[in-house]
């Protein structure tokens, strides 16, 4: 059962100790009542320092005693046009070689289903259990910025991926897939995301933020 996660927030984005953050979904909607899903969360925290950008993933769930205990093993961003390449340069202190997980470069053209098309990826390998993000756990992804305008800042990761070719999608900031294998490795996944909002939402959201402006001078 493949299920499609949605963020209820406005754009997910927001400041951190380090540098800019990514909340992924806390909302399901997989068909199930009530949802099989209903708590996927997890944080993506990008630093960048010179041509290295630190990714920082924190798994969050599960949030409650009984929730479904949702390993990440797949993970999913965008670059703005300044940055031209990444490289994986280590994983959780270790060489790239020396784990199952794999990145990739290629700009609008990974597809993640209900989410359009993103720039990077960062994939373990199915069925391994030893370098998947367990619940509550961190992992550290570092890469080498290998070409581009050569100033790199966090908010050259904080970006909306591609849809033009995929007008049924939702525009993503970043997405990554939960699971929890019971029987199969495809059984019980989910994917969660940053929602980017429709132009008539971020207006009213704007129009209530003025209303509550003026009526903190008044």
């Amino acid at each position: 059962m493949l299920a499609f996660v949605f963020l209820l927030f406005t754009t997910g984005v927001s400041p951190s100790a380090e540098g800019a953050l990514l909340t992924l979904s806390t909302h399901a909607s997989d068909g199930t009542d009530p949802p099989t899903y209903d708590k996927l969360d997890a944080t993506l925290d990008f630093f960048v320092d010179g041509t290295e950008l630190t990714l920082t993933v924190f798994n969050m769930t599960p949030e409650n005693t009984g929730d479904p205990e949702l390993k990440i093993n797949k993970i999913y961003f965008n670059v703005s046009d300044n940055v031209w390449g990444l490289t994986l340069s280590e994983i959780g202190g270790k060489d790239p070689a020396d784990t199952e997980w794999t990145g990739s470069f290629n700009k609008d053209s990974i597809l993640v289903n209900g989410f359009g098309e993103f720039d990077v990826s960062i994939i373990d390998g199915v069925g391994h259990d030893l370098d998947v993000i367990e619940p509550k756990e961190t992992l550290i992804f570092i890469f080498n910025i290998t070409g581009g305008t050569g100033s790199y800042s966090d908010s050259d990761f904080i970006f909306k991926s591609y849809i033009i070719d995929h007008p049924e999608h939702t525009a993503s900031y970043a997405a990554a897939m939960f699971y929890n294998y019971v029987g199969t490795p495809d059984e019980m996944s989910a994917y969660g995301a940053t929602n980017v909002p429709e132009p008539a939402s971020m207006l009213l959201l704007g129009l209530g933020a003025l209303a509550l402006l003026r009526k903190r001078r008044q």
